[in-house]
């Protein structure tokens, strides 16, 4: 996700977590950068610490797997606390399950 991209998933996520609502973000490509630990930094509002702020309000974050590898990510090892590794395989099972979908590309 670009920055944009994060910032909009990141205030759609809140307002339909708050309103009570079932939230999973899969995070494929560019965007898995978003969930690794790395990215948090004490002393700055960063995407990965909004994202961490919805994981503890029961978002679910999902990183693909393949992505993180290609760019040279461990993402058993490197991903913020509460977000899990993934595939494309359960993207297309949540997408079969899910009642919406909005995609969020770049």
């Amino acid at each position: 996700m670009q920055f944009q991209n994060t910032d909009t998933v990141y205030k759609f996520a809140k307002a339909a977590v708050e309103e009570g609502h079932e939230v999973t973000v899969f995070c494929d490509a560019d965007a898995v950068y978003n969930l690794m630990a790395s990215q948090i930094l004490p002393d700055q509002k960063t995407s990965a610490k909004k994202l961490a702020e919805l994981i503890n309000k029961r978002a679910r974050f999902l990183a693909c797997r393949e992505s993180a590898r290609l760019r040279g990510l461990d993402s058993k090892k490197a991903l913020i606390k509460g977000a899990i590794e993934s595939s494309l395989g359960e993207l297309a099972l949540l997408l079969d399950q899910s009642d919406r979908v909005i995609a969020f590309c770049i």
